[in-house]
């Protein structure tokens, strides 16, 4: 899937651009990649410029796919994920930085993200797109895999301890896209733009005649539609939720995002986005806090990643959802009008 490259021209559905202010000169561009939709925005007063952002980002995000995607069956993590346990497998340079950062959070967090968690996804039919509800036995045994590994940075090798210990870097991997598509338009001297994977947000700079980017957050409740909006510069924003992708058993939703300390899908919130100075980090710490809840969030934000912000949503219990928000980010995030009967904002205390 991966492989399929698709331009569009319809808009794009999930973190959406609003309140960019005017430009005679914006060039922007919409692809299928990474299994999402990568949508590109750049200010610039040369065309041929523009084309070489664009050509490179997609670079960037056919390279990332080729190595992280758990779907391609030739991908470097699918043949980690197939090599035998107790034998070092050599990883490429971006998978062994990608699988470093990804470890950083899953320790700041306690274990909330894991890298390993491949076989809680397979076990609950998110591959196949088909769920069925595990036996208690069944997750205790697949919990018993995640984290049987030794990762050498050093010398960029794995060695699974576990038989059957496998990786899915889904919740930090479009994330990492983001950061090397963002390095690659720095070095073109492209410095006003704005990469969206899929709701992995990074923005450069910003729009003529403003000072930041405006981003909007999707509803948790309505993936077409947005419910608030955030301003940023020279960030990266990512948005976790159940609403991204999931599957129905028994009548029940369950969202695919795996909670390691129980085995199952996590629940509490409705999305936790993330600003923070990388789409890296923005990316896994997302997935983290929404696992971990606002009172773990809290601790965690306070703790290992200062520099960072958070928009965390969770579920009506009588009235509006809450929207509990970093104090840094008051005044900059806005629930707009069609949805200001659904959400009112707090701050994260």
């Amino acid at each position: 899937m991966f492989a399929t490259r698709r331009y569009l021209k319809a808009p794009l559905i999930s973190l959406a651009i609003l309140g960019c202010g005017s430009s005679p000169i914006s060039f922007q561009q919409e692809f299928e990649t990474m299994g999402t939709v990568a949508r590109v925005e750049i200010f610039h007063s040369d065309p041929a410029a523009a084309r070489a952002g664009f050509a490179a980002v997609e670079a960037v995000f056919d390279s990332v796919a080729l190595l992280m995607s758990t779907w391609n069956p030739a991908s470097e993590i699918s043949r980690l994920n197939h090599a035998p346990a107790d034998s070092a497998f050599v990883l490429s340079d971006w998978v062994n930085r990608c699988l470093s950062d990804a470890e950083a959070v899953h320790e700041a967090s306690e274990g909330a993200f894991d890298p390993t968690a491949e076989p809680l996804m397979r076990l609950w039919g998110f591959y196949r797109r088909e769920g069925r509800l595990p036996s208690e036995a069944e997750i205790d045994s697949v919990r018993a895999l995640l984290g049987g590994y030794e990762h050498d940075s050093a010398a960029r090798s794995v060695v699974k301890k576990i038989p059957g210990t496998a990786f899915d870097f889904g919740g930090i991997a479009k994330g990492f896209a983001v950061d090397r598509a963002a390095e690659a338009l720095r070095d073109l001297g492209i410095g006003d733009c704005l990469v969206d994977l899929g709701g992995n947000l990074f923005c450069l700079g910003s729009p003529p005649g403003k000072d930041r980017w405006r981003v909007g957050i999707r509803n948790p409740l309505d993936r077409d539609r947005l419910f608030a909006s955030v301003e940023t510069s020279e960030r990266a924003v990512a948005t976790s939720g159940s609403y991204e992708r999931f599957v129905t058993i028994g009548g029940h939703r369950y969202g695919h995002i795996m909670n390691p300390a129980t085995g199952r899908p996590a629940e509490g919130l409705l999305s936790a986005t993330v600003l923070a100075p990388d789409a890296t980090l923005a990316d896994g710490l997302s997935t983290a806090l929404f696992v971990m809840g606002p009172e773990r969030a809290k601790e965690l934000l306070a703790r290992s990643y200062p520099g960072a912000e958070a928009i965390l949503v969770l579920p009506s219990e009588e009235g509006k959802s809450r929207v509990l928000i970093s104090e840094s980010l008051a005044g900059r995030v806005r629930i707009l009008p069609e949805a200001e009967n659904e959400y009112a904002i707090e701050t994260l205390r």
